[in-house]
């Protein structure tokens, strides 16, 4: 199977008995919502270029 129908970190949870939902978080106060919103296209110009990884992606440390 290429896919997994669970994945080992919630067999572990379930086994550590996490089986609730947490309770539902309060809304985010104003001064901490975003003020700049992004667009699709703004945020494909800042990836780098499609392809796979290489030797040039690799880092060195000394």
């Amino acid at each position: 199977m290429t896919v997994p129908l669970v994945a080992k970190a919630q067999v572990r949870m379930l086994a550590e008995g996490v089986t609730d939902a947490a309770p539902p978080a309060d809304p985010v106060p104003d001064d901490l919502l975003p003020r700049r919103m992004f667009t699709a296209e703004q945020i494909r110009a800042s990836l780098p270029a499609p392809g796979g990884f290489g030797l040039k992606d690799l880092l060195v440390s000394r």
